[in-house]
């Protein structure tokens, strides 16, 4: 008995995956449009093909579509969500935080592909796939790292300021050398 292997490959595209590019994001537009049914959104956009001489998408293809597209924004809502719950209540380091939290959820989630050897739509990845992962894997840390090292930069500059400001005071107050020295040291964090 001879079983036939399904063919990898994309499949056949969609009616909106061959849509015009800018009619596709006149499309998405009018779908984050939560006041506009798909019916409306059908009879904005199905004459706007036939002016082009195209064919006019179904309402089972934009129902599709639409599923899809809610599907994707339902997990990066979760994804926020997650990022949020991991640093939640951490006050002005919470945007760093949050990116640091987003790098790891990056990383998780490649890890979680890499191991099932299957993309989102069930097909097996390539080294392509990988390569583009890796790439992205890579920007995030780089993002990171930057992001980290501007932070480092801006807590210095704002610490030097405050430590000139002593100087000044120094003359303007009349404070001792010693007491300056001191109420600078703290600041900048250098033990005596």
């Amino acid at each position: 008995m001879r079983y036939r292997c399904k063919p990898s490959g994309r499949g056949r595209p969609s009616s909106i995956d061959l849509l015009p590019e800018d009619i596709r994001s006149q499309l998405n537009a009018a779908l984050r449009d939560r006041r506009m049914t798909q019916k409306q959104i059908l009879e904005i956009i199905n004459p706007l093909l036939d002016e082009r001489g195209k064919k006019p998408i179904s309402r089972s293809a934009i129902n599709r579509y639409s599923m899809q597209i809610e599907e994707k924004g339902a997990m990066m809502r979760e994804a926020r969500e997650a990022a949020d719950a991991l640093v939640g209540g951490l006050g002005e380091q919470k945007t760093t935080d949050l990116g640091r939290a987003v790098t790891e959820l990056v990383k998780t989630l490649t890890f979680d592909l890499v191991l099932s050897g299957r993309d989102e739509e069930g097909e097996a990845i390539g080294v392509d796939t990988l390569n583009k992962v890796a790439l992205i894997a890579q920007r995030i840390e780089r993002a990171s790292k930057i992001s980290l090292d501007r932070e480092a930069q801006i807590r210095k500059q704002v610490l030097e300021q405050a430590a000139d400001a002593v100087d000044e005071t120094v003359v303007e107050g009349g404070l001792s050398d010693e007491a300056a020295d001191m109420i600078r040291r703290q600041i900048l964090g250098i033990k005596s």
